[in-house]
C-alpha cells in the first residue's frame, strides 16, 4: 500500500491550493474550479483541494460543540528567513 496523496476540503480549492503552491514551492498539477492537485518535486504524494460548499472552518482550540480541527499539516523548514 502506497500513500498516493491528501486531500483537503475548502470553501475554495483554488486559494488554498495558491497558498500552499506559494509555501512550498509546489507546482499546479489539476487546476479545475472544484479540484486542484499540487505536485511534489521528488515524485511523493501531493497535496489536492476540493471544494466543499457546506465547509465549516475549525475552531482551535475547540470549545463545545465547535467544529474539531480534521488533519494538521507538519512542515519542516531549514529557516524562518
Amino acid at each position: 500500500m502506497t500513500l498516493s496523496g491528501i486531500v483537503l476540503d475548502a470553501p475554495d480549492p483554488r486559494v488554498l491550493a495558491a497558498f500552499y503552491a506559494r509555501l512550498l514551492g509546489w507546482t499546479l498539477r489539476t487546476n479545475e474550479p472544484d479540484w486542484v492537485t499540487l505536485k511534489a518535486p521528488d515524485g511523493g504524494p501531493g497535496l489536492s483541494f476540493q471544494t466543499e460548499a457546506a465547509y465549516v472552518r475549525p475552531t482551535w482550540p475547540a470549545g463545545p460543540g465547535d467544529q474539531q480541527m480534521m488533519v494538521h499539516l507538519d512542515i519542516w523548514v531549514d529557516d524562518l528567513d
